[in-house]
């Protein structure tokens, strides 16, 4: 049989790479770049699409702005008759949405925990409120004075798809 050749290639600066090598190499230059490309565009995609907000000691006409969107708030942790709610700095009060109380040590009489909690701001109209009357009809619910707008009286914010950790 016939002897095999070795095809060798021999680089230096003054030579041109031949056409072959030179072909490969674009080629995979070119992957590379593609590449990193797509990558850093991924990257970039994140970080804009990210909705997670530090919300810290806001006002209640502040949270407005950040209905539906996923937010992180700090607080107190209590217990109502209605459920598990957090107490911001300011005193305004977020109800964790379908949780009835917070896990045992979390509340009690004697010591509310700071927590932190990231979920997406709701709100709801549905606090059971009524106008107070002096008639003998006991009503269950929040009593509000004449005059007041039942809808703005029954608002509410709430955080639903929540977690939360201890602030020790």
């Amino acid at each position: 049989m016939g002897a095999k050749s070795k095809l060798t290639f021999s680089i230096s600066p003054s030579s041109p790479i031949p056409k072959p090598l030179a072909d490969i190499l674009t080629t995979n230059r070119t992957m590379r770049e593609i590449t990193k490309g797509i990558l850093l565009f991924q990257i970039l995609l994140i970080v804009a699409c990210s909705t997670t907000k530090q919300v810290v000691n806001l006002k209640n006409e502040d949270l407005k702005e950040f209905v539906g969107r996923k937010v992180t708030l700090m607080g107190k942790a209590e217990n109502a008759k209605l459920g598990a709610l957090l107490v911001l700095e300011s005193g305004q009060t977020i109800w964790m949405n379908k949780m009835n109380s917070w896990p045992n040590g979390y509340y009690t009489e004697k010591e509310s925990k700071s927590v932190q909690v990231t979920g997406v701001l709701i709100e709801r109209y549905d606090l059971p409120v009524f106008v107070h009357s002096n008639d003998s009809i006991i009503k269950q619910g929040i009593p509000v004075p004449q005059g007041t707008d039942l809808k703005e009286a029954s608002h509410r914010y709430l955080l639903k798809d929540y977690e939360w950790n201890e602030i020790k």
